[in-house]
């Protein structure tokens, strides 16, 4: 007897890769002779923007620019300076498995970054470079769920299971402009000192065919005038995108993480008190979108009428992903490096990041800037842990895990500043489950005659929540020839009757 199966052919887009990878950059620039001479390093602010991003076979590279934006003092004092610095970065990853024809998310973040003086006249910048990448394959699935040619003789055992899988992976560019008030007082508004931004994806949706998502853009903007006067401000800017993704599901869901490629502000022109700071900001977001789907496959099998032996082969899936999103505020100490002062601003900087089981930790390293009473500029420094612990259930890997510093605080205190971050945990909660799928079927003659001299009926002790099916398959009979020979008891002493 031939005993053929029906397959069915699922699409997805499976991760042949995805992890991390750091680089080190280091450059050396020289003062302009324009710039007066350098008395110390204050602070240092940079900002990525990509450039471009290919996958080739068995790699992933990515190219972008950091500029660096350095704040020095100058010797005998004056106006605060900043000299421009940008470090090229190229970042090359070995990713097994992928091809030309991969679909890469990648985003890149600034873990560290340290200025000093090498002389009056020439500033060291190192920067550490964090690279995440996940790298997507066009794949196909096939389970069997059925028999090509149905019939009695062979009886099967069907199961569903959910699975969620990308259907696509897209990327889209777009650029967001506002204008930015200055800050109260700000008067002749000669040059921008240093700038900071990050962009915050908020919420996702999906509506049929398109992923929707808004967030929020952030800017921290440091601003030098005449007398020496220096002005700092932060900005937000909301905003919205809608992305068309290649399925048609009804129910679906996105996750997207952002890049900029480029960031501008323009100055008001002449003295205008009231002028405002225009901003265009350029970004590439990349959305993975994944669909749920119930999959049927054939759990078991026999046959009553010759002895098939079914072949399985485990079939690992993802089962679920879930949105996983966390706050918490850390507190500590920074140590003033140069005496007690007003402090300008603050910011925070989140170095490595580790997921384990369901736990994640980090550090955040946190700098503020001070003017002294005397004029002198001085920096405070501390550096944070924070551990964030997730009500996942056990099997459950956290991916895509990034975390950010949304707000510092910082206060005068014992000779010191308190300090207060606050941060934002965002990953992926992916579960996953193995199942035993037939995916072919054999006959084994010797063991069918080896079976035909089993006696036609079995009194057999079952115990309560005994598997039917697998008493069934045993003693060479149906679950519903069981049933009828028992009136409906499924447990203690039944009668088993062979099948014909």
């Amino acid at each position: 007897m031939e005993t053929a199966l029906k397959k069915d052919v699922y699409e997805y887009l499976a991760p042949v890769w995805a992890g991390s990878f750091n680089r080190d950059l280091t450059a050396e620039s020289i003062v302009p002779d324009a710039m007066p001479d350098a008395a110390a390093v204050v602070d240092a602010e940079g900002v990525i923007t990509l450039r471009g991003k290919d996958t080739d076979t068995g790699s992933v590279a990515l190219s972008a620019s950091l500029n660096v934006s350095v704040l020095y003092a100058p010797e005998g004092g004056g106006a605060l300076q900043s000299l421009t610095v940008t470090l090229p970065v190229d970042m090359r990853a070995d990713t097994p498995g992928a091809d030309p024809d991969c679909r890469t998310v990648a985003r890149m973040r600034l873990r560290s970054l340290d200025a000093r003086m090498v002389n009056s006249r020439k500033l060291s910048v190192r920067a550490d470079v964090e690279c995440e990448a996940a790298v997507y394959q066009r794949r196909s699935l096939s389970l069997a769920s059925a028999l090509e040619s149905p019939g009695a003789a062979v009886h099967i055992l069907p199961r569903t299971v959910e699975a969620t899988g990308a259907a696509d992976v897209r990327e889209k560019t777009f650029i967001i402009t506002d204008e930015y008030q200055l800050p109260a007082g700000c008067e002749h508004v000669e040059r921008l000192l240093s700038q900071r931004v990050e962009a915050l994806v908020e919420d996702v949706k999906y509506v049929t065919g398109k992923v929707v998502f808004r967030g929020r853009v952030r800017a921290a903007l440091l601003f030098g005038g005449e007398e020496d006067r220096v002005w700092a401000e932060r900005y937000e800017t909301e905003f919205s995108q809608i992305m068309e993704v290649e399925t048609q599901a009804q129910e679906a869901a996105g996750s997207v993480s952002l890049m900029f490629t480029g960031v501008y502000f323009d100055l008001p022109e002449g003295r205008d008190a009231d002028g405002k700071v225009k901003a265009e900001l350029h970004l590439a977001a990349q959305t993975v979108c994944r669909q749920r789907q119930e999959l049927t496959y054939i759990a078991d099998l026999y046959s009553n009428r010759t002895a098939l032996i079914g072949q399985t082969e485990d079939v690992t899936l993802t089962s679920a992903v879930q949105s996983v999103c966390m706050r918490q505020t850390v507190t500590g100490s920074a140590e003033l490096l140069g005496g007690t002062g007003e402090v300008l601003c603050a910011t925070a900087s989140v170095g490595g990041v580790t997921a384990e089981g369901g736990t994640v930790r980090t550090a955040v390293n946190v700098r503020a800037i001070l003017r002294r009473e005397d004029g002198q500029w001085c920096t405070a420094r501390c550096r944070l842990t924070a551990e964030f612990t997730t009500d996942t259930p056990p099997g459950t890997q956290l991916q895509n895990v990034a975390v950010s510093a949304s707000d510092v605080f910082c206060a005068p205190a014992g000779g010191g500043l308190d300090v207060r971050c606050v941060l934002q945990m965002d990953a992926l909660a992916v579960t996953e489950t193995t199942v035993a799928a037939v995916c072919a079927v054999t006959e084994d003659e010797q063991a069918w005659k080896d079976a035909a001299a089993a006696p036609s009926v079995s009194l057999v002790r079952l115990e309560p929540g005994a598997d039917m099916w697998a008493v069934a398959k045993k003693y060479r009979s149906t679950v519903e020839a069981i049933k009828a020979a028992n009136g409906e008891r499924t447990e203690g002493l039944l009668l088993i009757p062979k099948a014909r």
